[in-house]
């Protein structure tokens, strides 16, 4: 069987499907294949080349376009900095413990401005209730401390 004559329709059906990837999504996640996979539906019209052929071309062209673009865009993307939230305003502040914080039973609160937070220590230490520690910094919705 000469799967010659179906691969102009394979290579339309990889074209329209990137395509249509494309434009599902809203990064860019098929565009290196849209060229790619005109050359090689070109390819298969105009030229003899078997299938292996125009798939290895599909492959490094596919490759190469993803590899350009990546170098050529890369320093249009700007790495932008987390968003600051009103959370961050208790970083550096005082609470008072309201659970006991112990890293190893994973347990511990802490109440800074009439909020409650689950709680940690950085280095470890077990902290009882009633307490006052220093809120370093914010992992999730955790707030790691250290005692006063």
């Amino acid at each position: 069987m000469d799967y010659m004559q179906y691969m102009p329709y394979v290579w339309a059906l990889v074209l329209v499907l990137s395509v249509a990837a494309e434009a599902a999504s809203p990064s860019l996640t098929a565009i290196w294949f849209m060229p790619a996979g005109f050359v090689c539906l070109i390819m298969s019209i105009v030229s003899d080349l078997g299938p292996a052929v125009q798939i290895i071309t599909f492959v490094v062209l596919g490759t190469a376009a993803l590899i350009i673009s990546r170098t050529v865009f890369k320093k249009y993307i700007k790495n932008t900095p987390a968003t600051p939230t009103n959370a961050d305003r208790v970083i550096g502040c005082i609470g008072v413990v309201t659970s006991r914080i112990d890293n190893d039973e994973g347990t511990g609160e802490v109440k800074i401005n009439g909020q409650i937070w689950t709680s940690r220590t950085e280095n470890g230490d077990t902290v009882s209730a009633g307490e006052k520690v220093k809120i370093l910094r914010i992992e999730g919705v955790k707030l790691i401390v250290s005692k006063i």
